[in-house]
């Protein structure tokens, strides 16, 4: 239900990504006088519509420091360090360590499972502004081995501790379904039914659409923000400009807009990815297939198939042939690999063709809420981005009307880095 006009606050909201969609849509929705900041970016994707409710394992399960040579090398999904954040990411890394002690692990599982909880709820209270289909869909992951299936055991069994349902999938079964990834995955487990918003693509746009008539957009970026005693100043083309409040999502714009330099970005780690979509049209008199996703189980890259289309994200080439069709199961972040997509008819739409920085928090928790002031921060999703976008809406909203439900949110405050 909108709030009374003396409760409206004026709310500047900073990103361009499909998590500042949300957040600019759901306080429009409420009655906030909303000016979004949307930046250059024009299609925001939504990639997979899987909301992942199983996903409560943190990064920082122990042994992750050994993954680090990886990262810096740039081979695994997230990761690719630029010379910039070197010196950021010994602390970050520091944290990550201490974050992966078990009693640690827990905790984050915990606090992970208990937003993942509320991420179909938060969904479906998105009906009143925009319609959202929920559906299920088959979430496979595959190991190359016993060595590799052992080392992805530790996650999946924190996911089983808090709420995954998983099955485990033997050699033979890989073998008949999947006869391109065989022998190559020899292992895998799977999630046989994990909601997933069936038309994400147009859930966005109506979103984004009522956004038109019901907020201010603006197609660039802030200049800076200044936070006040009792609200936010942001510096617009020259002209100064007062809110009673501001929202930095995960695409926030030049550090400019970030008024305390990197401030509780200073431990977190870059993140590159690409996603890319193909058409996949189903023959008259053709079984529509159902949606399935296949995950690398070691370097996270994944691929949906579904009725209509194909998503793909990640940096890894999973098997088949460039000429294999639907078995060149392949998601771009380097820009050979998106050469090598471009003809056979996969489309961009991962927003742009440079390197996108989001961040991740050693301690794997999001980090949303008050960054101080009356500045606000949701970031730090890393793949739960889509799944806990809405839920990250209703709880800025929660802690811009000082609804008590924002305090639930306290273990994934900002300020737990200061």
């Amino acid at each position: 239900m909108p709030l009374d006009a003396a409760e409206r606050r004026s709310v500047a909201v900073v990103g361009g990504d499909v998590g500042a969609v949300f957040a600019a849509a759901i306080l429009a929705q409420r009655g906030h006088r909303v000016v979004w900041y949307r930046g250059d970016r024009t299609n925001p994707h939504p990639g997979s519509g899987v909301l992942r409710t199983f996903a409560a394992e943190p990064l920082a399960l122990p042994g992750y420091p050994l993954e680090v040579p990886a990262l810096l090398l740039g081979n695994a999904v997230r990761g690719g360090l630029h010379a910039t954040f070197a010196p950021e990411f010994a602390a970050w890394l520091l944290r990550a360590a201490a974050a992966g002690r078990p009693p640690a692990v827990e905790t984050i599982a915990a606090d992970r499972a208990f937003l993942l909880a509320q991420a179909r709820g938060a969904f479906a209270a998105l009906a009143a502004v925009a319609p959202v289909e929920i559906g299920e869909a088959a979430v496979t992951s595959l190991y190359r081995g016993p060595r590799a299936y052992a080392a992805g055991w530790a996650a999946h069994d924190v996911r089983r501790r808090h709420g995954g349902d998983f099955a485990d999938v033997a050699f033979a079964e890989i073998a008949e379904r999947f006869p391109h990834l065989s022998p190559r995955y020899t292992r895998g487990m799977r999630v046989a039914a994990a909601p997933r918003v069936q038309n994400p693509e147009a859930l966005l746009e109506a979103l984004k659409a009522e956004l038109e008539t019901a907020a201010t957009v603006a197609r660039h970026w802030p200049e800076r923000v200044r936070p006040q005693a009792d609200g936010v100043e942001i510096v617009d083309g020259g002209a100064v400009k007062r809110f009673d409040w501001a929202v930095r999502c995960e695409d926030g714009g030049p550090e400019a807009v970030w008024p305390r330099g990197r401030g509780c970005f200073s431990a977190c780690l870059p993140w590159r990815e690409r996603i890319l979509v193909r058409d996949a049209a189903v023959e008259e008199g053709e079984d529509s297939p159902a949606c399935e996703v296949l995950v690398d189980g070691a370097s996270g890259a994944w691929l949906e198939r579904c009725p209509g289309r194909i998503v793909a994200a990640g940096a890894q080439r999973l098997g088949g042939a460039p000429g294999d069709d639907l078995r060149y199961l392949v998601a771009a972040s380097y820009v050979r690999l998106w050469r090598d997509l471009a003809g056979p008819g996969w489309r961009d739409e991962g927003g742009r063709l440079t390197v996108a920085q989001g961040w991740m928090a050693p301690d794997s928790r999001p980090l949303l809420g008050s960054a101080g002031g009356r500045i606000l921060v949701a970031a730090g999703f890393g793949d739960l981005g889509w799944t806990l976008g809405p839920l990250s809406g209703f709880a800025l909203a929660a802690a811009i009307e000082g609804n008590a439900a924002a305090e639930a949110l306290a273990p994934f405050s900002p300020r737990r880095f200061d």
